[in-house]
């Protein structure tokens, strides 16, 4: 009878130990911290860049980087995409968030999961060539020409939303790189395109663009974290919360004003709007 319950009582220890080894795989092999692998860009100063060592850097990670302290359960990695393949690889589960100033829309709602706190604000604004006077709203492009560098881009989905709900009364064009659309908003094949406000000034800086914005935002949102819609929720939960927190202690604040020049933080529960 004694053998009989030594042997019961080391299965059941066995078993204990086994659970516990699992869990722990589950939860990661560094001491049961999860990693989580998060994609962004490279190319898009200040947000995700490239520092003169090569190293990723920027506000996004800056943020993440205080998130990931507040989180001891995850460790935080980083992987750099092009903006379209870090939607790609998060709908594959090759990543766990995507950050690259994701802007809400319902097609992408549709594939993503969106956090619940936004941490800037991302309004859209025409842009022009700086004489020109005569485009302030979508209805001044009549006849002209909106250009995008990309059909991934919010811009792009806004833009060819409100064109198509609108008689498509300008047309859309496309570049293949930044510096291709400036030189063609600058030679006058382009009318417009359409980009936050704050960002006019670093293209002035850094292409000697000659454009600036006009009229009032055409697009309202904040720029959120995105998940996998089937397995994200509680990162999307430890996430939100942490964002809580930085909002709540001013760090967020701080992070933008010294990455982004000015405090663009949303408030507290400004929640991604249910239609768009």
């Amino acid at each position: 009878m004694k053998n009989i319950k030594k042997i019961t009582a080391f299965v059941l220890i066995l078993a204990f130990v086994l659970t516990l080894a699992a869990a722990c795989r589950k939860q990661g092999k560094d001491g049961g911290v999860k990693e989580i692998i998060i994609g962004t860009g490279s190319a898009y100063n200040p947000y995700c860049f490239l520092d003169e060592k090569g190293e990723l850097t920027g506000f996004e990670k800056a943020v993440l980087d205080e998130v990931d302290k507040l989180l001891p359960q995850y460790k935080f990695t980083y992987k750099i995409f092009d903006f379209a393949n870090i939607l790609l690889s998060l709908e594959s589960g090759s990543i766990d968030i995507g950050a690259h100033q994701f802007e809400f829309n319902t097609e992408r709602a549709a594939k993503y999961l969106y956090g619940n706190e936004g941490y800037t604000t991302y309004n859209l604004y025409l842009v022009v060539q700086k004489d020109n006077n005569s485009i302030k709203t979508y209805e001044d492009l009549k006849g002209k020409v909106l250009v995008s560098t990309s059909t991934t881009s919010n811009a792009y989905y806004k833009a060819n939303k409100w064109n198509n709900e609108h008689g498509n009364i300008f047309k859309l064009a496309f570049a293949d790189s930044t510096p291709l659309m400036l030189e063609g908003i600058d030679t006058g094949i382009y009318d417009a395109f359409l980009l936050i406000e704050r960002q006019v000034p670093n293209y002035i800086a850094q292409y000697n663009a000659k454009i600036k914005s006009v009229g009032e935002p055409v697009s309202f949102s904040d720029a959120y974290h995105i998940y996998n819609k089937h397995n994200g929720q509680q990162l999307k939960k430890d996430v939100d919360s942490a964002i809580v927190k930085l909002k709540e202690n001013g760090a967020l604040s701080r992070l933008s004003v010294e990455w982004l020049g000015e405090d663009v933080v949303p408030p507290v529960g400004d929640l991604p709007p249910e239609t768009d």
